[in-house]
């Protein structure tokens, strides 16, 4: 540790004076001002020194640049006002300053990487990218210290294994609010004051709540107001705009290509001409264009970009349409799989399969020979000490054999492929989908980063849905994140959204069978085990709904949880708030194994001593049992199986059941067939009883 003289000043003054001043200044016994380390010793017994280390997680190549630098003096200057303000009336202790100056370090280490090069420029829309990128960065980039994980250690649930907590991301989010305050600090320093409240006002707590996080730790799905329009979004890209957006990235390259046997410099004008001609009407296949054609030049003043008045030209057009395509294409593969971005940007594209698609995508028949089965191939890093990660596959999607459909999911990655590969031809990478470099433009060499990063994607998915998403008011403000697409596939899939698209509420129906049934086709364990817990979970919420809201419900079971409701109650006493109660009933069910298995017409809430599809193929319950047997779940066994429960989600099952069969005995009766006709009256009564259990007796068009 330095023992060096320096100028002692007032502590108080450190953060106001000038970098000459400051530059034999000793801010502790062992430390000058600019000196990498600040050393402090701590009086606590058998506390270790008070350190801050001013370069931790920076490169020797950034430390070079003197913008690092300068963002890194302005953080110790920042930090130094927080320990000694002159106007503020209060001061951080020494430990939680040096607490502060970590998470201070990390804010500016994200604005160097991303251009943002004075306190002064993080305005509402730089700090949402930040946000963004911070939740996107896994629960690595949140983890607390050791004196914070105790601080929040009473607030942390263990219930799900991708929990970014509320008191651990509040940490790191507190630090934009810290510099705000002491704006008024330095008056006559505008780059180190915020232009106006990073959150717009919200609490810092509000805000970890608000995105998707919940103090209990289960992260909610996307909303369907947000989810649904977000996916025709997507569909529209993938399957009939990505037509024009492919058709006019080769024109590009094709000028590109073209110039090597032009002699001038202004091929400038080639590429602008090629890309002015480009018609957005799916190549021919719509009557009208789409979208409007690119322009020669666009003043760029947009939310969250640079500060300058940059023009872009279509070149640069086109970058914005390949990035809003490549985010349609990762969305439709996340919001279909539930896989988790570090695994999907690690697919590769080479080596190509025997049919010619990338490698990351596996084409295989199911073991009956009746379905073609589609997986998604790459590693995971979750928990894993091998940088490289472990091998995993994901089901895509199921289509009957020897169709031509395909599912959502294979759609996008086909489309990522096709997207990428001219580039990855050019520049030899083989990841499914690279970066092309910084700047606004196409690049004419390698990049130097082709490795796809999180935070881009963070980015570009950010700009996607504020452009291309037309989002009901209300939810404009909704934070669409990675991470809450696997929360919503998990719980689609256990319970199929009778408000999703036709087009996804079809893919469900199909992977259902294989994920939830068969203990999940792929082989991420994690996955499975996330899907379990939402399907205990749900079960815990039709129990909860019953007891506390008197949810209307039919089948056998419910008089189970009515006889039960007295237990229930007992083991929820105390706990105030529905999450909680919630959460706790859950973990109750779970020691249980109860969860829940949907159908059409009814929810299984299986425990094996009761499960009449095994009792139908064993003879006897099989108490070993862990989910209902599909081949023997039909309703003649559902209908006596005291697991079985209706509620608001079946009655469009039990109105087209009513009118069907309705119309079968009418039928039937007026040609004689009295028999048929007795079964189809005896059927259509069962379906009128659930319909008036549920108060939605009569049907609009009963007779």
């Amino acid at each position: 540790m330095s023992s060096r003289k320096g100028r002692r000043l007032e502590p108080s003054a450190n953060h106001l004076k000038s970098d000459a001043v400051l530059l034999v200044t000793k801010v502790t016994p062992y430390s000058l001002w600019f000196d990498s380390w600040w050393y402090e010793d701590n009086s606590l017994g058998g506390g270790k020194s008070l350190q801050i280390n001013w370069f931790k997680g920076f490169s020797t190549d950034e430390l070079r640049d003197p913008r690092c630098r300068a963002l890194i003096d302005a953080a110790r200057r920042v930090i130094w006002a927080m320990r000694y303000p002159v106007l503020a009336k209060s001061r951080s202790t020494r430990s939680i300053y040096r607490g502060k100056a970590r998470r201070l370090l990390d804010l500016v280490a994200w604005m160097y990487r991303n251009a943002v090069w004075t306190f002064a420029d993080l305005t509402a829309e730089i700090v949402d990218w930040y946000k963004s990128d911070l939740l996107e960065a896994g629960p690595a980039a949140i983890e607390a210290d050791e004196e914070e994980e105790q601080e929040a250690s009473d607030l942390e649930l263990q219930n799900d294994r991708d929990n970014k907590s509320v008191s651990k991301l509040s940490v790191r989010l507190r630090i934009l609010v810290d510099i705000f305050e002491l704006s008024q600090e330095f008056e006559n320093f505008p780059e180190f004051r915020l232009p106006a409240h990073p959150f717009r006002g919200q609490s810092v707590t509000s805000l970890a709540e608000s995105l998707a996080i919940s103090s209990d730790g289960w992260i909610p799905r996307i909303p369907d107001e947000v989810f649904n329009p977000l996916m025709q979004a997507t569909l529209d890209w993938i399957d009939v705009y990505s037509k024009d957006v492919l058709f006019a990235q080769g024109e590009y390259l094709r000028v590109m290509d073209s110039r090597r046997t032009y002699t001038g410099h202004n091929y400038g004008e080639f590429v602008d001409a090629a890309l002015l001609d480009v018609r957005f009407d799916s190549c021919g296949r719509l009557p009208h264009q789409w979208r409007p054609p690119l322009l020669p030049t666009v003043a760029r003043r947009d939310e969250g970009s640079s500060l300058s008045d940059q023009t872009r030209g279509p070149t640069h057009q086109l970058r914005d349409l390949i990035e809003d395509l490549e985010a349609a294409g990762l969305a439709s593969v996340q919001a279909i799989t539930g896989v988790r971005i570090s695994e999907l940007l690690h697919a590769k594209a080479e080596p190509r399969q025997p049919n010619g698609w990338p490698a990351c995508l596996v084409q295989r028949t199911s073991r009956t020979g009746l379905y073609d089965l589609f997986y998604f191939s790459s590693h995971t890093f979750k928990g894993e000490k091998d940088d490289q990660g472990t091998p995993f596959e994901w089901l895509l999607g199921v289509r009957p054999a020897g169709t031509l459909f395909l599912p959502i999911a294979v759609r996008g990655i086909l489309t990522l492929d096709k997207l990428f590969m001219p580039w990855r031809d050019r520049f030899r990478c083989d990841y499914l989908v690279m970066s092309l470099g910084k700047g606004g433009g196409l690049p004419h060499s390698a990049p130097v980063h082709m490795k796809p990063l999180t935070d881009r994607h963070a980015r570009i998915l950010k700009h996607f849905v504020r452009k291309q998403v037309e989002i009901p008011e209300e939810f404009v403000d909704w934070n669409v994140t990675s991470h809450q697409f696997r929360k919503t596939f998990c719980q689609d899939i256990v319970r199929i959204n009778p408000r999703a698209l036709p087009a996804v509420q079809e893919h469900y129906g199909h992977a259902s069978a294989y994920i939830t049934d068969e203990a999940y086709t792929g082989n991420d364990a994690t996955m499975l085990k996330l899907i379990d817990d939402v399907a205990t979970r749900e079960a815990a919420k039709i129990m909860l709904d019953r007891v506390y809201g008197n949810l209307p419900l039919g089948g056998k079971l419910a008089d189970v949880i009515d006889a039960r409701e007295a237990v229930i109650r007992e083991l929820l006493e105390g706990i105030e708030t529905y999450e909680r109660r919630l959460s706790a009933l859950a973990n109750a069910l779970s020691v249980e194994g109860i969860m829940i298995f949907t159908s059409d017409y009814l929810d299984c809430l299986f425990r094996p001593e009761h499960a009449m599809c095994h009792y139908d193929l064993h003879g006897y319950f099989d108490k070993s049992a862990t989910r209902p047997l599909r081949a023997y779940r039909t309703r003649k066994n559902c209908s006596v199986c005291q697991n079985g429960v209706i509620n608001s989600n079946h009655i469009p099952y039990w109105e087209k059941e009513y009118r069907s069969n309705e119309h079968v005995r009418r039928a039937n009766d007026a040609i004689g067939d009295f028999r048929t006709a007795a079964v189809a009256a005896s059927r259509a009564a069962q379906a009128r009883s659930v319909l008036r259990k549920f108060g939605t007796w009569p049907i609009h068009d009963a007779n």
